[in-house]
């Protein structure tokens, strides 16, 4: 073990890479990942600011009122800082349709954090007229130190949620000018005091989107502790008891990934890269990938896709995969159901050719009697394909009798990097659902994402996401 890295010297060494970290440090690749991703999450903003079952939240929170000092996207209120970047983190999520995936390595790693940091940098940087370039490092160099404790953890799922509001007390810490010292402090504030969905997948609870708000007020009350002189962890995580050594069983001091964590530390930045197909959990991307291919077979067999020809719908999972949560029976019809099945995944981009944020708020699927048929009779089986495949199959009986069927690689499918086609369009389906705002507001937000070094102040891209008064 090298000496300069052990406890609790490593999380030092982490902290004061964030707080040092400039944008000159960062790489290419990593510049034109992030306004990808800043397109995708300003996109997914608007699609989640129709989500109706959210809306009660902002009128309460409005009705509490307080200091009008922070944006609230996709409205035209503004709200103190923490309720603030809580409803914007909240909205970016809530069509779970954000990018994800930390890239460390040779390790894809689940990571719900981008739908945070995206958004509550976005808020901060509207109130500290943050520059372009600032706006981008700040997201990155959180990202990175976050990644590399991920990258630790003995078992990664669901524990990388807790480190969201670590994430977003990185963030926080440099927006606040935090030094290392500080940067540790909210950090171990954002530890112990971290939230995660826990069941909520599995028994469709809204809570999925919820830690995201609550673990962006975390970090700012995290910033505003160590600001304010509080004391602090040796080790958030890696000292006793902390969030990821606690996870260790085997009476071992630190994980086994512990040294290589720090590996290139300063010289690359690990950030998220993988980018959602359609609205929900990014495992249904076969699923829906199979809906869509079959209703192009179907429409080119009869010369028409109609609905009415289709007697049952089957889909299968590969024994190599695990059963998870996904695949649980489509019975609620609503919101938050859809979003977490791969029979709604399947029977929705079967119907339409697609899975968009507007197909599957609750309104419009009560309103769909065909879907909702098609969905809550079709099956959920497995099905053995080649060794060390992980697969989706789709199988379509249709009234005459014909079959049709498609299989999809359920691991490669999720990680794919989109064609800046496809990123545009997502974000306009998104943007029209909204409807508030006209498509030259669209156009420039796209303009800028794609240049988003260049602005001086971030303040003109923040208020082409707010409707004006």
């Amino acid at each position: 073990m090298n000496p300069e890295i052990n406890t609790p010297n490593g999380i030092n060494l982490l902290c004061k890479n964030l707080v040092e970290t400039d944008y000159t440090d960062l790489s290419e690749e990593n510049i034109r990942i992030f306004k990808d991703r800043l397109l995708d999450i300003t996109g997914c903003i608007f699609g989640g600011a129709i989500v109706p079952e959210d809306q009660f939240l902002v009128e309460r929170l409005l009705d509490w009122g307080g200091k009008e000092e922070a944006p609230l996207f996709a409205r035209s209120e503004r709200l103190p800082l923490p309720n603030a970047v809580m409803i914007n983190s909240i909205t970016a999520r809530a069509n779970d349709f954000g990018n994800m995936f930390f890239h460390v390595f040779e390790d894809r790693i689940a990571s719900h954090c981008g739908e945070t940091l995206i958004p509550m940098g976005l808020t901060l940087a509207d109130m500290q007229g943050t520059s372009g370039k600032d706006f981008i490092t700040n997201n990155i160099a959180s990202e990175d130190t976050i990644a590399r404790i991920l990258y630790t953890l003995p078992v990664r799922w669901p524990t990388d949620m807790l480190l969201v509001s670590s994430a977003a007390a990185a963030l926080a810490s440099r927006y606040y000018g935090l030094d290392a010292q500080q940067a540790k402090t909210a950090l171990s504030y954002a530890a112990t005091n971290a939230t995660d969905p826990g069941e909520s997948y599995y028994d469709y609870s809204q809570e999925f989107k919820y830690h995201n708000g609550a673990g962006a007020q975390m970090g700012i009350m995290a910033a505003e502790m160590a600001k304010g002189g509080w004391r602090g962890l040796k080790d958030p995580y890696f000292g006793h008891w902390g969030l990821v050594t606690k996870q260790i069983t085997d009476g071992s001091p630190l994980p086994a990934l512990y040294e290589k964590a720090f590996r290139d530390l300063g010289k690359v930045y690990f950030t998220e890269e993988s980018f959602k197909r359609g609205p929900g959990g990014i495992p249904t991307t076969a699923a829906a990938t199979c809906g869509a291919v079959l209703h192009d077979k179907i429409s080119e067999a009869y010369g028409e896709f109609d609905a009415e020809r289709i007697k049952k719908v089957h889909v299968y999972r590969s024994t190599s995969m695990r059963y998870n949560y996904y695949s649980n029976p489509f019975q609620l019809r609503n919101h938050t159901n859809a979003l977490f099945s791969f029979q709604f995944a399947a029977c929705c981009a079967l119907l339409n050719g697609e899975v968009r944020v507007d197909l599957v708020q609750t309104p419009a699927i009560l309103a769909n009697e065909k879907l909702v048929e098609l969905t809550e009779n079709s099956t959920m089986d497995t099905f053995e394909c080649e060794p060390r495949k992980s697969m989706m199959k789709v199988v379509v009986e249709m009234e005459d009798g014909k079959v049709f069927e498609d299989i999809e690689d359920y691991g490669n499918s999720m990680h794919d990097y989109p064609s800046r086609e496809f990123l545009i369009k997502k974000f306009w389906d998104q943007f029209r659902a909204y409807g508030k705002l006209p498509e030259s507001t669209g156009k420039k937000i796209i303009e800028l994402a794609d240049r988003i070094e260049t602005v001086a102040d971030m303040r003109e891209y923040t208020q082409l996401l707010v409707l004006q008064k």
